[in-house]
């Protein structure tokens, strides 16, 4: 099969050793093709289920993971309590993960910043607050709101680029220079660390309901966060079912914001 389409394009794909086989740099632009069709197939079928009757398929999505922590599998489960035959292929990826699997159709939909891909869509869900976490018992703790100068000097733990940036948003905004100790590339690990006494760290908001035991969060002065949402390649033209996701998502979106506001 594979010759008979080598012979169609009029060059070769792959290059063969007695090791591996890998493709050749003709061949990975004609693979950047073939996901597009088996991804539009998947959306023909799709959408020849909905219009029998029978809204089925899969959905392919990409999130961070403080989106993970609560609010995507709330709407995964008040999608699947209606659409049940919808299938789901989830995965935790950091910011850069994001620009390259959409365009290739590796996913269907990320949960992520405003900062999408070129050709892609932004569909706002909410606003998510940068939160400086620190045990109780920290001397910062007693502050209502944290001037981020107040940092400066302070032990830090520095959460690792590329994972879920929301510091470098505050960093972008309003430097500051703390006395850095530790790197992590997870929440949870800078979470046990500040649990330990081991310094202060900056999270999502939609991460403050796992904190450990005397740990607490206290938000930024100032408007210090990041929109949320998800990106799509186009809305109109998606099948059925990732058309009804989005509209799941939204409402999620409206409830969880509703309840946020009621916790406060």
């Amino acid at each position: 099969m594979i010759n008979c389409l080598e012979n169609d394009m009029g060059f070769p794909l792959l290059i063969r050793n007695k090791d591996k086989i890998i493709p050749t740099e003709n061949g990975k632009k004609v693979l950047y093709y073939c996901y597009q069709i088996v991804k539009n197939a998947n959306y023909l079928q799709d959408t020849a289920s909905s219009i029998n009757g029978l809204l089925k398929g899969s959905i392919s999505l990409g999130a961070y993971n403080s989106m993970l922590v609560d609010f995507v599998p709330r709407v995964i489960c008040n999608f699947s309590n209606v659409y049940s035959n919808i299938e789901f292929h989830l995965q935790e990826l950091a910011y850069a993960a994001f620009h390259e699997l959409l365009p290739k159709g590796i996913i269907d939909l990320g949960f992520m910043v405003d900062d999408v891909p070129k050709g892609f869509t932004f569909i706002p869900l909410f606003r998510d607050s940068a939160c400086v976490i620190m045990r109780d018992d920290h001397m910062f703790a007693s502050y209502e709101k944290i001037p981020p100068g107040l940092l400066n000097g302070c032990d830090f733990i520095m959460p690792m680029r590329g994972f879920d940036d929301i510091i470098n948003i505050v960093l972008q905004k309003t430097p500051f220079y703390p006395n850095i100790k530790y790197h992590v590339a997870s929440d949870v690990a800078a979470m046990a660390l500040v649990s330990n006494g081991r310094g202060v760290s900056i999270i999502s908001s939609l991460q403050v309901n796992i904190l450990p035991d005397h740990v607490v969060a206290r938000e930024f002065e100032g408007d210090l966060g990041r929109n949320l949402g998800i990106a799509v390649k186009s809305i109109k033209h998606a099948p059925p079912a990732i058309r009804e996701f989005i509209r799941v998502a939204r409402e999620t979106a409206a409830q969880t914001s509703l309840e946020r506001l009621a916790a406060r």
